[in-house]
């Protein structure tokens, strides 16, 4: 036996077909949706907690119900074992106890008293039932786990109908092909899934996400100034399932843009994991009379779970007050190759590449022009290196592509958390990253997919070469007709997994890379050196960013391939972008005084 996978369903605690009814004082924890229907009544007084009402196939609904499908088929598919096909047995009566494995009625399935799952101590015990019509449990009947757990892995599929009577207490994750109907002071700890009919809900608890999960493991972090990291605990008090929850950053005291490196991503907890981490980024300036200066941690957004106690947190800065070499720390050359792994990579700087760009910056020695131009041209390399390219430059495409070509697409908050997304845990060259970026990439794309504010133009069941052409038709290309087909073939079925291959297949084609090569590359020195939006203050508008663009589409040579860094730096000329970048006051404000 196997755990099907929920995808887009696992943040919902009840979906229906057709209507999704509440009678008397419900309360379900977790999202609730209906698809391809859009009837939900009762809400209030129903109480929705650690969730969300989502209603037709254009909401979030609407994959989640095709996922549920999915998994509804996959337990379908299981083998059931001749010696567990239990047609004609009563759960509770003739039927007491079972062990993990894959159970079969032909026809109905009863429940009249207490079933034990024999789960051997262990909470994630997996347990699937396969019911060919219908399941029914008389008043007061109970599903219990021998370890006391929530039947995180307990699966009901259900040919026809369930109907879960009075008072009755269960235990797994019900997915029927028509209908659910959980009666008075019913109970579960699991999912309703009811895929092509009604689910009503009368009196009843369904307590799918548990609450008191995710937390710090601290209401203060430390942090040194400098170009540096610190490590930031997650923990969350129920281990039996999967689960994620996002972090954020505020600025307080200190500043995304002075003081540390904006921080936003998801935290991935694996069945069993109690402790996860993920790392802050510190900036060295040369203002030694600071103080301690503090910024904000949140988490939100949880599945599987709701936000503890220490929801929030509070980071503290400990000024370094050594006198600093220069008026500016970013003129040693040392903090300056740090921070631009900071400002373009989202990540700590390894050993062996900190060491070769400070050395090519260190060996002019004391000579001022050469210094200049081995500034202009280390940072020009962060942007053309192969790590950018594969990570900060593919989110700018994937957004380009789903949600048009704006200057600013996507913003700046938005760019770094997808850019941590890809980035997270890779460095280029070293053992591993090769295969960590691509299943970084599969995330971030079936991810994306499924935000609210893509499915609404694309909703599921979109007409494949609808959606290949509109993707490229947004991101302002034509494609050629190797990269249409190309799109059409990874979109498939039109599955999360489809939809996420057909996307990326647009954002890597070699047309939308050219188109937005230049582009890219002028929002990335806001995002980068200056760390805001190109209209933001003080700007307050595309003047610059549009100067800017200009001056490198007049260096562009039709059909040049910008793919090959020398080529693109020698005849497009961005140095003398990037170096007006990095003498500007507005970038060396950052870190001292001019």
């Amino acid at each position: 036996q196997s755990v099907p996978p929920l995808g887009n369903a696992q943040s919902f605690a009840a979906l229906a077909g057709t209507t999704l009814t509440a009678t008397g004082p419900v309360v379900i924890s977790g999202n609730i949706g209906v698809s391809p229907g859009s009837a939900v009544i009762g809400f209030p007084p129903g109480v929705v907690t650690n969730g969300a009402i989502f209603t037709g196939s254009g909401s979030l609904a609407g994959p989640a119900q095709a996922s549920a499908l999915t998994a509804y088929n996959n337990l379908k598919g299981q083998a059931c074992p001749a010696a567990n096909n239990l047609t004609g047995k009563i759960l509770g009566q003739t039927q007491l106890a079972v062990s993990p494995g894959v159970y079969c009625f032909d026809t109905s399935a009863q429940l009249n008293a207490i079933f034990t799952l024999n789960d051997g101590g262990d909470p994630n015990a997996i347990f699937i039932f396969q019911i060919g019509t219908t399941l029914t449990t008389a008043s007061s009947a109970q599903v219990l786990m021998t370890s006391g757990g929530r039947g995180n892995n307990v699966y009901w599929q259900v040919g026809t109908s369930a109907t879960i009577g009075t008072s009755t207490t269960f235990r797994g994750h019900i997915i029927a092909n028509t209908s659910i109907t959980f009666t008075t002071s019913a109970t579960t700890t699991g999912r309703i899934f009811a895929l092509n009919g009604a689910a009503t809900v009368d009196s009843t608890s369904i307590n799918a996400v548990p609450a008191g999960g995710y937390e710090f493991n601290a209401a203060n972090f430390n942090m040194n100034e400098g170009c540096g990291e610190t490590t930031i605990t997650v923990k969350r008090s129920d281990t039996s399932g999967a689960g994620t929850v996002d972090y954020a950053t505020s600025d307080s005291t200190a500043l995304q843009r002075t003081d540390y490196t904006l921080g936003s991503g998801t935290v991935v907890f694996a069945a069993g994991q109690a402790t996860k981490t993920f790392t802050l980024l510190a900036t060295k300036d040369a203002y030694t009379t600071e103080g301690t200066e503090t910024f904000n941690l949140t988490l939100l957004n949880p599945v599987g779970a709701t936000i503890g106690l220490q929801g929030t947190a509070t980071v503290s800065i400990l000024d370094d007050t050594t006198v600093p070499t220069a008026p500016n720390a970013i003129n040693d050359a040392g903090t300056f190759v740090c921070q631009h792994y900071h400002d373009f990579l989202n990540r700590q700087s390894d050993t062996s590449g900190q060491a070769f760009w400070t050395n090519e910056i260190a060996s002019c020695l004391n000579n001022a022009a050469c210094i200049d131009e081995k500034r202009t041209n280390v940072s020009a390399a962060f942007f053309l290196s192969i790590e950018f390219q594969n990570t900060g430059y593919l989110v700018i495409r994937a957004h380009k592509a789903a949600f048009g070509s704006a200057k600013s697409t996507p913003r700046y908050t938005t760019f770094l958390r997808d850019q941590r997304a890809i980035s997270d845990g890779v460095i280029i060259g070293q053992p591993g990253a090769d295969t960590l970026l691509e299943q970084n990439k599969q995330k971030f794309f079936a991810a994306l997919v499924q935000r609210p504010e893509f499915v609404t133009p694309f909703p599921v069941g979109t007409l494949v070469t609808t959606y290949v052409d509109t993707l490229f038709a947004n991101a302002g290309v034509t494609a050629t007709t190797p990269e249409r087909n190309a799109a059409i073939g990874a979109y498939g079925i039109g599955d999360t997994a489809g939809r996420a291959a057909g996307l990326r297949s647009v954002a890597e084609s070699n047309s939308v890379f050219q188109a937005h090569y230049n582009p890219a590359f002028v929002l990335m020195q806001y995002y980068g050196y200056l760390r805001r939006n190109p209209d933001d203050a003080p700007d307050n508008n595309f003047s610059g960013y549009d100067f800017w663009l200009t001056k490198m589409t007049q260096f562009s040579l039709p059909g040049e391939d910008m793919r090959d860094a020398n080529v693109a730096l020698a005849r497009v000329r961005r140095a003398e972008m990037v170096r007006a970048f990095i003498v500007s006051s507005e970038y060396r404000g950052r870190f001292g005084t001019n």
